[in-house]
């Protein structure tokens, strides 16, 4: 394992700990890196086999992703969907417009087979031309708030809710 390999894992467990109380699972999980996955998932996510994948990328790709990971699972506390995807590009330099709709209409188009991680996807569920973005984190995985009142989620592009309501991707970086 490289260096940069090893400080993105350190920073994403890091980060994932700070600040608040872990459940029984997420202690296990965090013992056994096997366990750290997400069950929603038609076939489970390891968050460690996306963040290695993560640390090969060019930068700021890498960044963006290891960011996005980094708050998968933690409380969203207020943060809608859009706030989520600015805070991590903001963090790598890189300014979003403000809301979901904004995002996709100001991007460079990406059709889905060339979705890069580290590109906005975009849904809409109730308002097109779309309502909801997240992060593509690679093989087939997204980093997004549902609500403001949940924790931030890893699902995969092709679960139906997500998959029905897909509208499109945009890139952000050059």
């Amino acid at each position: 394992m490289g260096w940069r390999t090893f400080i993105g894992l350190a920073a994403i467990l890091l980060v994932a700990g700070c600040g608040r109380a872990i459940t029984a699972r997420e202690a296990r999980a965090r013992l056994d890196p096997a366990q750290a996955v997400v069950p929603s998932t038609p076939s489970s996510l390891s968050l460690v086999d996306l963040a290695l994948e993560a640390a090969s990328l060019p930068e700021p790709r890498r960044q963006i992703v290891e960011a996005a990971l980094a708050h998968a699972g933690m409380p969203a506390t207020g943060v809608d969907c859009s706030q989520l995807t600015t805070r991590v590009y903001a963090a790598t330099g890189i300014d979003l417009p403000r809301t979901a709709e904004q995002q996709m209409a100001q991007g460079r188009p990406v059709e889905a087979a060339s979705l890069m991680p580290g590109d906005l996807v975009f849904f809409a569920f109730r308002h097109r031309p779309a309502d909801h973005v997240g992060i593509f984190t690679g093989q087939g995985a997204f980093v997004h708030v549902s609500s403001a009142s949940s924790n931030v989620r890893l699902d995969r592009l092709t679960q139906d809710a997500f998959a029905g309501a897909y509208v499109g991707a945009r890139s952000y970086v050059r």
